[in-house]
């Protein structure tokens, strides 16, 4: 299963619609965002997105009831969980959350409960294996940014490989 990564959007409308655009060239059958969407009204650009989007919330989403109004009156594909999404897809163990306790997503990825980590916060990607486990952080969609590939940038995740890559927008 194909799976888009995003995490960490800030309000920055013209890359989630970017972000949008190459999820859907992608044909990615779900996106999970880690979290830090920031400002309900964001919600209406992820509208032409072609597939569902599973969410935590993260450190900086205050509004967490107007997220909720937007998805609802706005008919939109997405759910939200407070802090920690667990799935399975495919055979794979995943855990997605926003990564804001650095201690927290060491222990996570070091316990080999998971075959993935999805994390945000930093704004740094991540993309490695440990043990056999992936930390994967999309980094962050503010054009500006210390992250590892220099700007905005979200990641495919194949579960079928258990890997990942990095996009630039």
């Amino acid at each position: 299963m194909k799976i888009g990564v995003i995490s960490d959007t800030h309000d920055q409308c013209e890359n989630i619609l970017k972000a949008v655009k190459l999820l859907n060239q992608e044909k990615v059958e779900l996106v999970i965002h880690c979290g830090d969407w920031i400002s309900p009204f964001t919600l209406k650009f992820y509208k032409n997105l072609k597939s569902p989007i599973k969410g935590v919330f993260g450190n900086n989403d205050g509004d967490r009831f107007y997220h909720l109004k937007y998805v609802e009156n706005l008919k939109l594909d997405i759910t939200f969980k407070e802090r920690v999404l667990n799935l399975i897809l495919g055979k794979r163990k995943i855990l997605a959350y926003h990564g804001d306790y650095g201690k927290v997503t060491e222990e996570l990825i070091s316990s080999g409960k998971y075959d993935a980590i999805f994390h945000g916060h930093t704004h740094i990607s991540v993309n490695k294996i440990f043990g056999k486990t992936l930390s994967l952080n999309p980094g962050t969609f503010m054009p500006f940014t210390d992250n590892q590939i220099k700007g905005a940038s979200f990641a495919i995740y194949e579960s079928r490989t258990n890997s990942a890559k990095l996009i630039k927008l």
